[in-house]
């Protein structure tokens, strides 16, 4: 195994929102929350101090990506708060990456111009759609018309990182509505654009109405329809395909997505963060997690107390599978020299079912360990493949 420090970022989750979308199983509190936001960043501050001394790998974080939740109801000197305490101790790697996620109908130009004075470079925009019905029946809480001011004052405050999400195959939605969404989406000219296939959670109230025939999906006939379009709409425009739902212009690739892909890395903040550390070869990996439950995370680091609710310890094997069926939702896929970096072995020698795969016509040919085209259509079942996988 290689000794050299891995690149490692840090992800903080902000669990508050307005209400909750239909769709949503991640940590949130919708409505009145038992923290108010000022109180919240002083709490993952003072985490921060302490997880910093105990589990901060080697070097200066390449990226802080803030999720949620809806982290644009933190206001910019909460924001501002959180990023100087991390640029303080380690400090940020040169060209680090700042990502904040933010609900259109959450900010204003000056929230904006805050949150980029504040050290914010990347700001991810949670549009979804474009089509004021179905943005009322996810539950969002902002219309097409906000997303597109949204838009305009993030460039007028400075962000020259722009990325816009979306979701296909939603209740209602037709391949013309999903053309429409993405005609307007270019016309935003963001640099990077993370597409989605809706996935129905259990728990959601979305899971519910269609359990009970009250929504319909499209037909599956459909929802290919529209992954194709996006896939040809947006290579017409310049974008390239890098992730199996992730687009960008040339050089504007997510760099914290990419510790996740690549599985580097990543210390948790917040209520309902999770984390990761990679094993060593003197001990197993580490994937743990905080609370989602706002009251039991501010009483454990008001305490100074540990926060993580659970934890998971990943031999070499569990890892082994992991870094591969993760790189391969890269277009460009695993590199084996460093799987052979990270593993001492080359990934055909540890895994034998990859020369199974590879006799199916899964995976492309060529240096790297890639999915083929149609390994791409059915990515879930290479990943199935791999996460049962007997390794050596």
């Amino acid at each position: 195994m290689s000794g050299t420090p891995l690149p490692w970022g840090v992800y903080v989750h902000v669990p508050f929102c307005r209400r909750r979308c239909t769709y949503c199983d991640f940590a949130a509190a919708a409505g009145r929350a038992p923290v108010d936001p000022e109180t919240y960043a002083g709490l993952v501050v003072r985490e921060w101090e302490a997880v910093r001394r105990a589990q901060a790998p080697p070097g200066r974080p390449v990226s802080v990506y803030l999720g949620g939740g809806t982290p644009s109801l933190l206001p910019p000197a909460a924001v501002g708060r959180i990023l100087e305490a991390v640029a303080r101790d380690p400090g940020l790697a040169p060209g680090a990456e700042v990502t904040l996620e933010a609900n259109p109908g959450t900010v204003t130009p000056a929230s904006l111009a805050g949150y980029r004075a504040a050290g914010v470079n990347r700001l991810s925009l949670g549009v979804q759609a474009v089509q004021d019905r179905l943005l009322a029946a996810l539950g969002r809480d902002h219309t097409a018309a906000e997303a597109a001011a949204a838009v305009n004052w993030a460039r007028r405050a400075g962000f020259d990182n722009l990325n816009l999400d979306a979701i296909y195959g939603l209740p209602g939605q037709s391949v013309a509505d999903w053309r429409d969404t993405l005609d307007r989406l270019l016309d935003w000219a963001p640099e990077h654009l993370s597409l989605y296939r809706l996935q129905v959670e259990e728990g959601t109230p979305l899971a519910v109405a269609v359990r009970r025939g009250q929504v319909r999906l499209p037909e599956e006939d459909a929802t290919a329809d529209m992954a194709d379009a996006a896939l040809a709409r947006l290579e017409a425009a310049g974008f390239r395909r890098y992730e199996i739902s992730n687009f960008a212009r040339p050089g504007r690739e997510s760099r914290h997505n990419r510790l996740y892909w690549e599985l580097d890395p990543y210390l948790p903040l917040g209520a309902g963060a999770h984390g990761y550390l990679p094993g060593d070869g003197s001990r197993p990996g580490r994937r743990w997690w905080n609370p989602a439950n706002l009251r039991r995370y501010r009483d454990a680091v008001q305490a100074g107390r540990d926060p993580a609710a659970g934890e998971e310890r990943l031999d070499r094997a569990e890892e082994m599978r992991e870094f591969l069926w993760l790189g391969l939702r890269q277009v460009a896929g695993v590199d084996p020299e460093a799987f052979r970096r990270r593993f001492g072995r080359a990934p055909g020698e540890g895994v034998p079912v990859l020369a199974e795969l590879g006799r199916r016509g899964l995976l492309a040919e060529g240096s790297r360990l890639a999915l083929s085209p149609r390994g791409l259509e059915v990515a879930n079942v290479v990943f199935r493949a791999l996460v049962d996988a007997e390794v050596h």
